[in-house]
């Protein structure tokens, strides 16, 4: 199935659009390459090679670009993308991560989701936590380079979101070396707060002011860096775990052991006593409260100091047992204490990507049935881009073809088509569409269900305003002025290209450039919009017929384009 359709008058113009790759039209820009490198002067430019804007009025209109949420979850946890071993010297752990980002780009993805909280340790430089297990070798050797800085330019280069994805109350995950360093840092300084469950060690969320410092922690990196998104998953109080117990009984010939297990008791007993008790709640609905009032201040801290940024959350597929009709199973309500539906209904998230982990026509018809519930509860009109477990292609164990995953987009975008539903989904995870996973998925998406861009789905409760048609002109510059022997400057474009700037005092984000070639086929690219000089070529001596340029806020509102005929 294609991807949601354009207007029928357009539908059957020659306006079949692809992603070029990378190396088809570059991006040519300072930043593009490290600053050491000596690009080999090219030979002077002749006035012949700028372009000459010529009437566009007599050309129809680029076609509208479709929008989709397509993301893809990067972690380390349990053999992840990256980093996959503690301790990788720089250059290594930078290619792989810069790897998982650009096959993201390749395969036509517009979002990644990246781990930098797993637990009490962080993958990112901060005072506040020690550095994280995954990421530092036996020693705890810092690397040399901010991994979150590295990410987002990669990313933003590659008209790639990044949502930074955080555990806040998980202290520890289990089995891991070094794995408890930050939660021997946090039990220092407040010990009653930490939690000891089972194999993993767990930040009571009944303190308010472990809320408050989970908080802090996560608004850090919203101050600190230019992030696209603010993510949280499932994670608020841990998944109950059993333990066994054997007793031996009886005696002599008689003495036997008896086993049984029992459900581990979440140890809450301190928090509950100082601050729960009082308030008139049963105490698990005192521990739904702890969670929703966080849910909450995240949202209105993130709103006070970014507005643009989004907030999503990733819950348990199942808000409650028999909620949507024929499904049960799990109860998170009452086993994390995450009410969900909540926090959707009362507009505290700009997208939930609930874990419809399930096969489409699986057990309950589970995958069908919660899509269409988390639809129907979105009374505030946020978005719901539900989480594929893409993972489950490449498993060893009861594996699922490649076609469960395509099957399920196919079924999400025709479940919203023609409704106000935004278009979107999340693979867990990044691995399973990587060029060496089992199966090839990634390629099997690029050239069919992504094989046409798309823009992420605008949030126009941050700011409906649309920008301004950008301004677009030749850029061509006279050979003379530039350093070295006639050569370009680092980084700027070598053959024709447009200078674009904002069209008013609106803040953009993206350009979302639309070339046309020579047989009427439409080429797609979306740049940072801190990029000023635009290629004109579709490849190397190739220039474009004509080109068309939008802007596009951080809320994803879009501009009119500005079109322009090249000679």
């Amino acid at each position: 199935m294609p991807v949601p359709s354009l207007p029928p008058d357009r539908a059957s113009r020659r306006v079949a659009r692809r992603l070029l790759p990378a190396a088809a039209l570059p991006l040519l820009v300072a930043s593009a390459g490290p600053a050491s490198s000596e690009p080999a002067a090219p030979a002077p430019r002749s006035v012949a090679e700028c372009p000459v804007l010529l009437d566009a009025s007599t050309l129809e209109s680029p076609p509208v670009l479709p929008r989709e949420f397509r993301a893809a979850w990067i972690t380390p946890v349990d053999g992840g993308e990256w980093p996959t071993r503690p301790g990788m010297d720089d250059a290594t752990s930078q290619a792989e991560l810069r790897a998982a980002i650009q096959r993201a780009s390749d395969i036509g993805l517009n979002a990644i989701v990246l781990h930098v909280r797993t637990a009490a340790d962080a993958l990112y430089p901060t005072t506040r936590v020690p550095w994280s297990s995954y990421l530092v070798g036996p020693d705890g050797r810092a690397p040399g380079f901010d991994p979150l800085a590295f990410a987002l330019s990669e990313a933003h280069a590659r008209g790639l979101q990044v949502h930074v994805w955080f555990n806040p109350f998980r202290a520890a995950p289990p089995n891991r070396s070094r794995a408890a360093v930050g939660a021997q840092a946090i039990a220092r300084r407040n010990p009653q707060w930490i939690v000891r469950y089972g194999s993993q060690q767990w930040i009571d969320p009944g303190f308010p002011a472990a809320r408050q410092e989970a908080l802090a922690d996560i608004l850090e990196v919203v101050d600190r860096y230019d992030v696209d998104g603010v993510h949280i998953d499932d994670y608020f109080y841990p998944y109950r775990e059993e333990r066994t117990i054997r007793t031996r009984v009886g005696k002599g010939r008689r003495r036997r052991t008896v086993t049984r297990t029992e459900t581990i008791r979440f140890d809450d007993d301190v928090s509950w006593a100082r601050h729960g008790r009082g308030t008139g709640m049963e105490r698990d609905a005192w521990r739904r409260d702890n969670v929703s009032q966080f849910v909450a201040a995240l949202y209105r801290e993130v709103k006070a100091r970014k507005p643009e940024v989004a907030v999503g959350i990733s819950p348990f597929g199942i808000w409650r047992p028999g909620a949507a009709p024929g499904v049960y199973g799990l109860d998170a309500y009452a086993e994390i204490y995450a009410d969900s539906r909540k926090w959707l209904r009362e507009g505290w998230l700009d997208y939930v990507a609930p874990q419809l982990y399930w096969e489409l026509d699986g057990e309950q018809q589970r995958f069908r049935r919660l899509d269409e519930w988390w639809r129907r509860e979105n009374v505030q009109g946020r978005h719901v881009f539900p989480g594929l477990l893409t993972m489950r292609v490449a498993s060893r164990g009861a594996p699922w073809s490649g076609s469960a995953i395509t099957s399920q987009i196919e079924w999400l975008r025709a479940a919203r088509e023609g409704r106000p539903d935004a278009q979107g989904h999340v693979h867990f995870r990044m691995s399973t569409l990587m060029p060496q996973a089992q199966g090839a998925l990634g390629d099997r998406l690029a050239t069919s269900l992504y094989a046409t861009p798309a823009l992420p789905p605008a949030n126009p409760w941050l700011g409906p305003t649309p920008p301004a048609a950008p301004e677009v002109t030749p850029w061509c510059p006279d050979p003379s002025t530039l350093p070295g022997d006639g050569g370009a400057q680092y980084g700027a474009p070598r053959g024709p290209a447009l200078s674009v700037l904002p069209g008013d005092t609106l803040r953009v984000r993206w350009w979302a450039v639309q070339l046309l070639d020579s047989v009427g086929t439409w080429h797609t690219r979306v740049v940072p919009a801190a990029e000023r000089r635009l290629s004109a070529e579709l490849a190397p001596g190739a220039v474009a017929n004509a080109v068309a340029v939008s802007a596009v806020t951080p809320s994803g509102v879009q501009s009119p384009s500005r079109m322009v005929r090249l000679r």
